[in-house]
């Protein structure tokens, strides 16, 4: 069976955390590898979307299926971000992560992806206190990139307004657990002091 691609949002201001973070060290490494290793292991390509003209990130090793894309305008937000990333992904699905999510791991986003094949669904999100998160999430490529286009035309710059009009089926904790027991997905760095906590107890 055929594993979806990756896109790794990696073109936020960062603003609440007061500089860069996603090349912030973090269990030995920068910030994005954690993320990035958990699609690496669940996907058979992966695209990091980065601000227009930043840098190439570096790469941990066995990172030969990472292609890098920019944002059209700069900080415009997660759902300009999802965009591009779904323009130069090679396959049907695409499974979304953003970059300061440290706890994501490739285990739970195959068993998101799995899911997606067998729902045949435009969209997996996973169910926390009974209310869907928007990321991770699985989406499927053609009308996830209809979609998204068709916001932002309007103005919107919400990933959630993408993410609810694809109808997504929402994967409550009873079946996320199994990959994930102490919820460490729901672990994203905001602020510097988030570096040190471990996402598996947050």
């Amino acid at each position: 069976m055929s594993r979806p691609s990756g896109i790794l949002l990696a073109g936020g201001a960062s603003r609440r955390f007061g500089r860069s973070k996603i090349l912030e060290p973090f269990d030995g490494a920068p910030l994005f590898h954690r993320p990035l290793r958990a699609l690496l292991g669940s996907c058979d390509d992966v695209v990091i979307v980065l601000a227009p003209g930043g840098p190439e990130l570096p790469l941990p090793d066995g990172a030969d299926l990472v292609s890098f894309a920019h944002d059209d305008v700069e900080y415009e937000g997660p759902l300009a971000g999802t965009r591009v990333g779904l323009e130069h992904v090679r396959h049907e699905t695409a499974l979304l992560v953003a970059a300061d999510m440290p706890g994501v791991s490739s285990r739970l986003l195959s068993l998101m992806a799995e899911r997606a094949t067998s729902t045949g669904g435009k969209a997996i999100v996973l169910r926390d206190a009974e209310s869907p998160r928007p990321l991770p999430a699985v989406l499927l490529v053609a009308p996830a990139l209809t979609l998204a286009r068709t916001l932002l035309e309007s103005g919107e710059r919400r990933l959630r307004a993408l993410v609810d009009g694809l109808e997504p089926d929402g994967l409550p904790e009873a079946v996320w657990s199994g990959a994930d027991a102490s919820g460490a997905w729901r672990h994203d760095v905001d602020l510097p002091g988030d570096l040190h906590q471990d996402p598996a107890t947050r």
